[in-house]
């Protein structure tokens, strides 16, 4: 039987946070503002700094499947919840939002949306902000579903102007 769940990964955690980061950049390039090969090259000490921005939450498939035959368990999604030091303390960022490629349309980005939204209402958090780059038309949808609103706010990227991202925000309160 396979079940899932939403872990927050702890600061030890950091090689988990790094496998799952390093495997979306390499599934979905066009979707991060960074590259694989730029955090592929990141030592112990910064994805343990990561840890200070923010709760990491990963989706664990925990039984077999075609990609884990056995009964062990899989990483399939990530999303970070951050704060920056001059963010509001009821304020949150989500980034680095992703779910496996085998896993989608299937429920599974709703359900991990849904548990970091859950809980950070239980946590009193008032808005949810995020980017989301151009062209990312699922991830919209979703958004949207979950009450996301555009600010209207579009910048280019600073690597590459030509493209941009959007400022959407999410009032829990």
């Amino acid at each position: 039987m396979t079940s899932f769940r939403v872990d927050v990964l702890a600061e030890n955690d950091w090689p988990r946070l790094r496998d799952i980061r390093l495997t979306a950049l390499k599934a979905d390039p066009p979707v991060f503002l960074s590259s694989h090969e730029t955090e592929l090259a990141f030592d112990e000490r910064q994805w343990r700094q990561e840890f200070l921005r923010g709760d990491w939450h990963v989706m664990v498939r925990h039984g077999p499947g075609e990609d884990n035959p056995g009964t062990g368990t899989l990483d399939i999604g990530l999303v970070g919840v951050t704060r920056e030091p001059d963010t509001p303390s009821q304020e949150r960022y989500l980034e680095y939002f992703w779910v496996a490629q085998g896993f989608r349309r299937r429920g599974m980005a709703s359900v991990l949306l849904r548990t970091v939204l859950d809980r950070l209402r239980e946590s009193r958090v008032r808005t949810v902000w995020l980017y989301i780059l151009d062209g990312n038309d699922d991830a919209m949808r979703l958004y949207q579903r979950f009450g996301f609103q555009s600010t209207n706010e579009v910048q280019p990227l600073p690597n590459d102007p030509t493209r941009t991202e959007e400022l959407m925000r999410l009032r829990l309160f």
